[in-house]
């Protein structure tokens, strides 16, 4: 029988890699804010008394809100304390979904020009194995999947 990946890989759980500028930081096991939204523009036109004009607008999304992640690396952290003395720095964040038995990317987006917005601690436990984050917020530019990723 083969052993249980969540046993033998403490971050087996953790399925969406992040990755700060091309450097992969942290595993989180839950991603939300990935939405877009055309918002719409009412116009009345005159002599038009039965109904509104909707003309699009511009598109507008939500922050990218990264939760129940853990790592060894300090960038987030660091990140976070630029930004926050600051010194807005916004960085391409590359979010991948990973198959949890093989560790295979099987999709993915990137957000451009992303810059911290809240950062949550854990509760803090000393058998954790590195940092753990119960979440961070990110405003972006723009977001698009990945191309090139494996069927």
């Amino acid at each position: 029988m083969a052993p249980d990946t969540n046993e033998t890989d403490p971050y087996a759980q953790y399925n969406f890699e992040v990755e700060v500028d091309g450097e992969a930081v942290a595993g989180f096991a839950e991603v939300a804010g990935i939405t877009m939204e055309l918002e719409t523009v009412p116009y009345r036109e005159g002599g038009v008394n039965d109904h509104v004009h909707q003309l699009p607008g511009q598109f507008a999304h939500a922050n990218l809100v990264l939760r129940r992640g853990l790592t060894k690396n300090t960038t987030f952290w660091e990140w976070i304390q630029t930004v926050m003395s600051g010194t807005l720095t916004r960085k391409n964040i590359v979010v991948t979904v990973k198959d949890g038995f093989r560790g295979d990317s099987q999709w993915g987006w990137e957000f451009a020009g992303a810059y911290p917005t809240k950062w949550s601690g854990p509760d803090l436990v000393s058998t954790d194995r590195g940092m753990a984050i119960e979440s961070i917020e990110l405003a972006y530019e723009r977001f698009s999947t990945l191309s090139g990723m494996p069927d």
